[in-house]
């Protein structure tokens, strides 16, 4: 059988390689592309202040009543299939707004001169992740995405989000040739993402990534992924989900 990490090898490298290259020249005229290229990682404190969207969308979110959340984590806290520790949310928000969100300026400006090519969002999605009896499965063990060789995934935080409830772990620099590179042959020193509500964080998550294990209490986010128009997973049928 084709070993699958050889397979992505070959793709990565061939899809890099006939694809026009951004100007690196520009990049400091964008906000999240110069730590994206560096490290594979951006976090902006407090986006949500000075971004309308993004605030009403935690508008949104603080309307649900705390009650109907907890009941959400404690009907799926036993749940030991493949993501059994996160629900879906998104249907508690509304579309457009959603759409609009995804598809603001600031971030198709900043990943298009990141990936050199015009971006296009892949899925939007809400989620409420809480802590389970089982081990750590899935996205809460080190693991790099599959959804294109172009890829940024952005993550505005609905809750405070600490040690115990499940930050976002990124090693840094993994993005960089990542199918050259293996988990054990790099510096395995992770950059924890504790945030506050209201706050983005980002990753090229061709890099190595997690979402930690809760100790306690839940955490929502919402989550979008940016792709190229031929992201090599495609796209779903429902790209708000």
């Amino acid at each position: 059988m084709f070993n699958i990490n050889l397979k992505r090898f070959l793709i990565y490298n061939s899809r890099k390689l006939f694809t026009k290259k951004p100007n690196y020249v520009n990049d400091s005229k964008f906000e999240f592309v110069n730590s994206l290229r560096k490290n594979g990682f951006y976090k902006k404190k407090e986006f949500s202040k000075n971004n309308i969207l993004a605030n009403e969308i935690i508008t949104q979110f603080e309307k649900i009543p705390n009650i109907e959340l907890q009941n959400i984590c404690k009907e799926n806290k036993n749940n030991f299939e493949r993501y059994g520790y996160r629900s879906i949310i998104t249907n508690l928000f509304d579309e457009k707004l959603l759409y609009e969100y995804a598809n603001q300026r600031i971030f198709i400006e900043n990943f298009e001169q990141y990936f050199g090519l015009k971006p296009k969002v892949r899925l939007i999605s809400v989620w409420i992740d809480y802590p389970t009896g089982n081990k750590e499965i899935d996205s809460q063990i080190f693991h790099r995405d599959y959804d294109d060789v172009f890829l940024t995934k952005t993550f505005l935080c609905l809750t405070n989000i600490n040690y115990d409830n499940g930050p976002f772990q990124f090693i840094p620099k993994s993005h960089i040739a990542p199918w050259d590179k293996q988990l054990d042959t790099l510096h395995n020193n992770p950059t924890f993402m504790t945030a506050e509500k209201g706050d983005l964080y980002m990753a090229d998550t061709n890099g190595f990534h997690r979402g930690t294990k809760l100790k306690k209490n839940f955490r929502c986010l919402l989550n979008v992924h940016y792709v190229s128009e031929r992201p090599m997973t495609g796209f779903p049928d429902k790209i708000i989900n």
